[in-house]
């Protein structure tokens, strides 16, 4: 790991985005040990705005979504029908998340007139869907390939859908039971685990 490496990875948009998405979740964290509720308000207001700026961000994700499901097609190039299947549900998952985000996200600006929770709601369900669908195939690829990466995948997507499944409504599962610091201290694990995964694959092909 060097200042260079790093440097090449924040030039690029997965690089920001992962960042972005560290801090916000650090600073959930953080709210853990404030010595009083002004400090605590000010990590939340940081966080909050970051994830804005990672949701501003996803407004350009619908061209690149398509191209890459026009690319994929039917995933005939794949060799394994299961993960197979579940990449085209994920796809479609995914294809569709974005218009829904984009919509709470006018709506929660007052763009347009919307009921908000209702769409916030529905987003975060297609958001822990593709998780799970996630998590499916990196599992299916432990098995077959015993890939320590895939392990590392799999376990960065536990975490994600145990925060996840926490902004669903109260009474959903163990939806707004964990407190902030929880889905920070979640949240943050995961995100260093996905930078860790991204700089040690940008490392390795820099050797080759």
């Amino acid at each position: 790991m060097n200042i260079t490496l790093l440097s090449e990875y924040l030039e690029t948009y997965p690089g920001r985005d992962k960042c972005l998405r560290t801090l916000s979740y650090m600073a959930k964290f953080a709210t853990l040990g404030t010595s009083s509720k002004e400090i605590e308000k000010k990590f939340k207001i940081f966080s909050s705005q970051l994830s804005g700026c990672r949701m501003i961000l996803r407004l350009l994700d619908d061209i690149p979504m398509i191209h890459y499901a026009m690319s994929y097609g039917w995933g005939k190039q794949e060799p394994d029908w299961l993960i197979r299947w579940a990449e085209l549900m994920q796809i479609a998952m995914d294809t569709m998340f974005g218009p829904i985000e984009h919509i709470y996200w006018a709506g929660e600006h007052k763009l347009i007139k919307i009921n908000t929770e209702k769409w916030d709601n529905v987003s975060t369900w297609f958001w822990i869907i593709s998780l799970h669908l996630s998590l499916f195939k990196a599992a299916l690829k432990t098995v077959s390939k015993q890939r320590w990466n895939e392990l590392l995948t799999c376990t960065r997507l536990v975490l994600d859908i145990s925060y996840a499944v926490s902004y669903l409504p109260l009474g959903t599962f163990w939806g707004g039971r964990l407190k902030v610091w929880h889905v920070g201290a979640l949240g943050t694990l995961s995100s260093l685990i996905g930078l860790y995964q991204a700089l040690s694959k940008r490392a390795e092909h820099k050797r080759y």
